[in-house]
């Protein structure tokens, strides 16, 4: 066991290797340092980030395990308490469980997010009403998001989301005007599944070799994703 790190460090550690999409090293944190000041907002925020973690390795009931019996204690720190409910939303829309997916999301209070997540807020809603086939409903999300959007990465993921609703309205030539303009986008980090959509948008439309370069692409930029490993299956398909 390391040297002993504050719950605060340790979430921003983490935080940091997911957003440079190195799933497997931000798990690795936590084994690797003894975390202090464990009844804190902090630890909270590290169990949520781990999850996230796990289900863009493709560890969905993993990352839903993670998040049990934390309630509790998330129900003392507000910030704590919406990104649980966030959390679990985004990974029941992900699963199939468009219901449970909603509730979760409308438990979480944009209020108790810092306005430079609200983008985040409304994309999930957007997930979790294309779960549910609301479409027009997943679109108003999408739009509210983008608005919303303050950091880099909230707007090159605010195209993505657009994205997927005209994924789920199949219009693909929509679909794939937007994933194109998010993979040019400035904004690097993680995205495989968008690129991945954007390579499925492209194969849809008959476009078989950029549809190859752009699960190219996921590989490239979001390595350890359980994106990256589907789209290798669906390049090799073409």
């Amino acid at each position: 066991m390391g040297r002993g790190y504050s719950q605060e460090s340790l979430n921003a550690a983490v935080d940091g290797r997911v957003a440079r999409g190195d799933y497997r090293g931000a798990l690795e944190l936590p084994r690797a340092f003894a975390a202090r000041d464990a009844d804190t907002a902090s630890a909270l925020l590290l169990e949520i980030n781990l999850a996230e973690a796990e289900y863009n390795l493709g560890r969905w009931s993993d990352a839903w395990d993670r998040l049990r019996r934390l309630d509790p204690l998330a129900a003392a720190f507000p910030i704590a308490r919406a990104g649980l409910s966030q959390q679990r939303a985004w990974i029941a829309a992900h699963v199939g469980r468009a219901g449970e997916a909603l509730r979760h999301w409308h438990r979480a209070e944009l209020a108790d997010l810092p306005r430079r997540y609200h983008a985040e807020h409304f994309f999930t809603g957007a997930v979790a009403q294309i779960a549910a086939g609301d479409l027009q409903a997943a679109q108003r999300c999408a739009q509210a998001g983008t608005h919303a959007a303050l950091r880099l990465s909230s707007r090159r993921n605010a195209l993505a989301i657009c994205g997927r609703v005209a994924v789920a309205a199949r219009d693909w030539a929509e679909a794939e005007r937007l994933f194109r303009a998010a993979a040019l986008h400035p904004y690097r980090g993680q995205g495989g599944d968008a690129l991945l959509l954007w390579g499925d948008a492209l194969s849809r439309l008959g476009r078989s070799d950029e549809a190859r370069q752009a699960y190219a692409l996921a590989c490239e930029r979001d390595p350890q994703s359980e994106s990256a490993q589907i789209a290798r299956t669906r390049s090799d398909g073409l």
